[in-house]
């Protein structure tokens, strides 16, 4: 399990072990608690960044980041296992500190995969690096041709031989120049190849391909990866509202999904995505009520179809204020899931939703104003990066 996220140097990660199936720090009204063991960061990563992390049972994690010696930045790895962390050698072509994208994906205790982009000029090109124990080894990328500015920043491996990536890159086309599409790649354990993925396009002239405030995006933004299996996988994210594309094990085909009723098609958007079979999937994000304020939106995939999930009236505190979306969504089976509000509209207390099989129900996740990434390895088992 993966989750990428840029923090602070005082970042920790916390191990959660539950006394029922809950995955929560801290739930509000519930009656079985949880347990955290904080374990210290990184040492190389004091004064710097976790820019993405990976866990297997073990728990066994490895952490890629970037920091400095005075004006000179660099990238490091280490490895969380028997209780200590141990220095790594940075994956070979990390070459540009601070200025490219980073996705690790951990199969086995001792194999990891790493994808994204160099963050050089010009091209920004992708690449991808395989971990075997504490040996790195640089891997071809296949490039779509006459791309540039090109990154796999959406990553999942479900074996040494199965990785899927997800990105997207730049190029000129007829009726768009430098304009953004979608890419994807996959892993068959000796080489990556190109697949087939479904990017659209907003026809207007040409803006700039990153992302603009609400409505209409130029094209549609990938935000978080979900596979079941070498033939089912999920991504989710938004475009002009939400947007969804499922993986068959041959091609990504773009799947229907509803935006908020009774608002402005582009109000709504996707964050979050997290699968458990073909037939259970849950997307999280949120719908604009007005400038600046959001509510949380939860849809379910029930193997045929999304339905936007009704959810449980608003608390008090956020009815008449900004409100909040939700930015991820981690499930550990069926009957248990914990969605996270998005990190720009933070509040104290309520900041998340937790499914138990049955209700969605709000709840307060960790103690502090940061919101956590959890990357969850079973039922009852956890890592907290915070």
């Amino acid at each position: 399990m993966t989750r990428r996220r840029r923090l602070a140097s005082c970042c920790v990660i916390i191990a959660l072990v539950a006394t029922s199936s809950l995955v929560l720090p801290l739930i509000v009204g519930a009656a079985s608690a949880v347990t955290t063991t904080a374990l210290p960061a990184p040492p190389i990563a004091r004064g710097g960044l976790i820019d993405s992390s990976s866990c297997v049972s073990g728990p066994v994690c490895v952490s890629l980041g970037w920091n400095h010696r005075g004006n000179t930045g660099f990238y490091w790895a280490a490895r969380w296992q028997h209780r200590q962390w141990s220095k790594l050698p940075a994956p070979p072509n990390d070459t540009s500190p601070g200025g490219g994208e980073l996705e690790i994906s951990c199969a086995t205790s001792t194999w990891c995969m790493t994808t994204g982009s160099t963050g050089l000029s010009p091209g920004n090109h992708p690449f991808a690096d395989e971990l075997v124990g504490s040996t790195w080894t640089s891997l071809l990328v296949p490039t779509p041709r006459g791309s540039t500015d090109f990154s796999l920043n959406r990553l999942v491996c479900r074996t040494t031989t199965w990785c899927i990536a997800v990105g997207s890159y730049v190029a000129n086309k007829p009726n768009y120049v430098d304009a953004q599409f979608l890419s994807s790649e996959v892993w068959n354990g000796s080489t990556w190849h190109i697949v087939p993925i479904y990017s659209p396009r907003t026809y207007a002239h040409q803006i700039d391909p990153g992302m603009v405030a609400g409505g209409d995006h130029p094209t549609a933004s990938p935000q978080q990866l979900s596979c079941v299996s070498e033939t089912f996988c999920v991504i989710t994210g938004f475009w002009r509202g939400v947007f969804v594309e499922q993986w068959n094990g041959h091609r990504w085909s773009e799947v229907p999904a509803p935006d908020y009723a009774w608002r402005p098609r582009g109000n709504s958007e996707f964050s979050g995505g997290a699968c458990t079979s073909p037939s259970n999937c849950f997307a999280t994000g949120g719908y604009a009520v007005s400038n600046g304020a959001w509510r949380p939106l939860i849809e379910r995939w029930n193997g045929q179809q999304w339905k936007i999930v009704t959810l449980p009236e608003l608390p008090t505190q956020f009815r008449h204020g900004t409100g909040f979306r939700l930015t991820q969504i981690e499930c550990t089976s069926t009957n248990a899931c914990v969605a996270f509000e998005d990190p720009g509209f933070t509040s104290t207390g309520v900041n998340g939703l937790q499914w138990d099989g049955s209700v969605w129900r709000y709840v307060t996740i960790g103690g502090s104003r940061k919101i956590p990434s959890i990357l969850c390895l079973s039922k009852v088992h956890c890592q907290l990066i915070d």
